[in-house]
């Protein structure tokens, strides 16, 4: 089940986000930008799975344009004891459904250049490289999926 986050699930996010982007720290050469997030300012546009009552999963949906014609995913995280179990895959098509729902083009995100695996899955999910780019210190990869109508 997919559902907003609530401040009760705030600590669940957190550890989530810490034990998903822990790998990655050694390769970047410092922790990735999702572990310093204020989960609790961005409550409003959290979204979480959940699994047999426990929180597996998040991510955020976030309307950049004005019109609207993108909902931006910022980050998605799993909890790396269900990793390849389809979480992150039913996260993204919960993100269509939205963007569908309001209407909007597409899907855009960025991944760090360094998380080679990550990339390959959003690959197989039909995003697309778009741009390359260093923000903040961190040499990033923004790709977007158009979404049929």
């Amino acid at each position: 089940m997919i559902r907003a986050a609530r401040a009760e699930d705030l600590d669940r996010i957190g550890a989530i986000t810490d034990a998903a982007f822990r790998p990655y720290i050694a390769r970047i050469g410092r922790p990735p930008a999702p572990m310093a997030a204020d989960h609790r300012s961005d409550l409003s546009h959290l979204w979480v799975c959940e699994h047999d009552g426990d929180v597996v999963g998040h991510m955020g949906l976030i309307a950049r344009d004005e019109p609207l014609i993108a909902l931006q995913i910022e980050p998605i995280a799993v909890d790396p004891d269900v990793q390849g179990k389809g979480i992150g895959g039913r996260l993204i098509a919960f993100a269509e459904a939205q963007a569908r729902s309001l209407g909007v083009e597409r899907l855009t995100l960025y991944v760090n250049a360094a998380m080679i695996e990550t990339r390959a899955i959003y690959a197989h999910l039909g995003f697309l490289e778009t741009d390359r780019r260093v923000e903040d210190g961190f040499d990033r990869v923004f790709l977007e999926k158009s979404l049929p109508r």
